[in-house]
């Protein structure tokens, strides 16, 4: 059946016949939003949301409002679940590069794990990218 897949995994096991609904959309628009006195720009196209995050900070402190490691952890599952239904990713970037990754494109690997937001994608590459622009 178009737009349904089958669930493989850890979450399929003991449901052999689980079938996970996806609704694909695609999106396009901008959006500013305020955060801590500094300017969140979002901005949609296709199958991607690129969230511009303007300094590290405003990124941390993003996190932070999520709550504890738990918190975050469900937190993040419950919005990459609405994503992948959606076949949508949301990009976050910062000094013009990306940091990390949230739903249908993301590939969380074992720094995610470490620093305990998968789903999250969090790209080394990124940060390192950031922390340098930060001090030069």
């Amino acid at each position: 059946m178009e737009g349904q897949r089958r669930a493989e995994g850890p979450s399929a096991r003991g449901s052999p016949s689980v079938v996970l609904l996806q609704l694909p959309l695609d999106i396009v628009g901008e959006v500013q939003a305020a955060v801590a006195q500094e300017t969140v720009l979002i901005t949609g196209r296709k199958d991607t949301i690129t969230v511009d995050i303007p300094r590290l900070r405003v990124g941390l402190l993003g996190l932070r409002a999520a709550g504890g490691r738990e918190q975050r952890s469900k937190i993040l599952s419950r919005v990459d679940a609405a994503l992948q239904v959606a076949s949508l990713s949301v990009r976050f970037r910062m000094a013009g590069g990306t940091v990390a990754m949230l739903g249908s494109a993301a590939r969380p690997g074992l720094l995610s794990r470490l620093l305990g937001l998968a789903p999250l994608e969090v790209r080394l590459s990124g940060l390192v990218f950031v922390l340098r622009s930060y001090w030069r």
